[in-house]
């Protein structure tokens, strides 16, 4: 098995290959780098998202209410549905977004039963900046992959996702949706 430059897994899958020959470990060659490429986007994200008091659950709370289109508002159930979190920690993400004025909860006339999470146009104004930013950040890990493996990786990781969700694999721990 070769070894190109940078590469450390395939070191890791020849060590268990000799450890544990009847245990099949070929998973680690795809497990690993995608779990090393997670932290360095989150890395890279957290970053990005500090230099402005974010972090990456704030950035899915406002990013959910952003692609949602004028004006800008979900009820805290659709919310929690769509960043895919539970109603208490969207409670949470939506109180540290309104003590930013990043959103405001706005009660539904004449009940007042339904609350809607809004963007306020300060928080629209600063989630399409810092959105910029977050792109640009991201794009720069990519810079290393020429655009046909860009759209082969973007398949396959698509592919596999969806098995994935669909209940072939492990259960959804809930958390990032995507800015």
């Amino acid at each position: 098995m070769s070894s190109p430059a940078g590469d450390h897994v395939a070191p890791i899958i020849a060590a268990w290959q000799r450890e544990r020959p009847d245990v099949d470990v070929s998973s680690i060659g795809i497990i690993t780098p995608v779990s090393r490429l997670g932290g360095i986007v989150m890395d890279n994200r957290s970053r990005v998202l500090a230099a402005h008091g974010l972090e990456q659950s704030h950035l899915d709370v406002l990013s959910t209410l952003r692609r949602s289109g004028k004006p800008y508002r979900l009820t805290a159930g659709e919310l929690s549905r769509r960043c895919r979190v539970t109603p208490g920690a969207t409670t949470q993400r939506v109180q540290a977004m309104e003590a930013l004025g990043f959103v405001q909860r706005v009660r539904e006339e004449p009940d007042r039963r339904t609350v809607h999470v809004q963007l306020t146009p300060q928080g629209l104004a600063r989630l399409d900046g810092i959105f910029a930013e977050v792109m640009a950040g991201d794009e720069s890990l990519l810079t290393g992959l020429s655009q046909p493996q860009r759209t082969a990786l973007e398949g396959l990781l698509r592919a596999w996702l969806t098995a994935l969700e669909e209940g072939a694999g492990a259960p959804h721990t809930g958390g990032v949706t995507g800015p």
